[in-house]
């Protein structure tokens, strides 16, 4: 499915003439599609979007700072200008993925001389704009879609965890067979906290979202853990993938990835332990 995001983003880019990045709504990359032979230096020229690429997330400031034109509210493309003190070189055109009223994720296009007619007061007039609208909404229903799956992988990560204690073995075999043949294992669980629960954004439901940063953490299942410490905080529990239990390393880089999430409040800690498949 990774694949069909990044087709759809090359799509977006081809139509519009410009360089485009596609992010999740917690401005986790997605999928990158360049355009034309003057990428390298936009890179050069934007810090931001340089970040973004290379380390696949922007940073919890970034997020705020385009947060505040709004962004998580927009049903239609909106113009971002450019602020060379917070990094932003150059200005944005923000398509938002949205799929039933609810934003998923965010396509980004440079705002370069050559979109500057782009009209953006009204409904897509410009074909090319209503086709790239068209592919938003595309990525939203895919994005959408594995939203649903993750919550409940995560719905039966939580019963494991911290349901009845009659139900539990029946949340175990349900989540084995959902994971398929990686739920035979090696696997490894880690906790994150503090972590900020979807919903407490702006813009978010209560539950999914995610898909991009499990994606990329090699994350089997998540859930956030209620009231996992003292003053009622929630925590993080992320289901890691191993090659094999004397290798804990990827687990560790995934919890070293969930810990720069914009998610991550506080000062952060995590823990990693082996789980038994059985």
């Amino acid at each position: 499915m990774r694949g069909d995001y990044q087709q759809l983003v090359d799509d977006i880019s081809a139509a519009l003439g410009a360089p485009a990045t596609l992010e999740d709504r917690d401005f986790v990359l997605i999928a990158f599609g360049a355009h034309g032979g003057d990428d390298d230096l936009e890179l050069t020229m934007d810090p931001v979007r340089t970040r973004s690429i290379l380390q696949r997330r922007s940073t919890a400031a970034v997020r705020a700072w385009f947060e505040a034109f709004g962004i998580a509210r927009a049903q239609a493309p909106l113009r971002i200008p450019p602020d060379p003190a917070a990094g932003v070189f150059k200005g944005r055109i923000c398509l938002p993925v949205r799929h039933r009223g609810v934003v998923h994720g965010y396509v980004w296009l440079l705002d370069d001389e050559h979109l500057a007619g782009l009209d953006l007061s009204g409904p897509p007039a410009d074909p090319r704009l209503a086709q790239a609208m068209e592919t938003a909404a595309r990525i939203g229903a895919l994005l959408a879609a594995e939203a649903r799956a993750e919550a409940e992988l995560g719905e039966l990560l939580r019963e494991l965890l911290i349901g009845r204690p009659a139900g539990r073995d029946a949340a175990r075999a349900a989540l084995r067979e959902a994971l398929g043949p990686s739920g035979d294992g090696p696997l490894a669980l880690a906790a994150v906290t503090p972590w900020r629960a979807a919903g407490d954004a702006e813009g978010e439901e209560a539950e999914g979202g995610g898909s991009a940063l499990a994606a990329q953490s090699g994350v089997a299942a998540l859930c956030a853990v209620p009231d996992s410490l003292p003053d009622g905080s929630p925590a993080l529990a992320a289901l890691i993938r191993l090659r094999a239990l004397t290798t804990p390393a990827p687990a560790r880089t995934a919890a070293d990835r969930l810990l720069r999430s914009p998610r991550a409040g506080g000062p952060p800690a995590a823990g990693v332990a082996p789980v038994s498949a059985t």
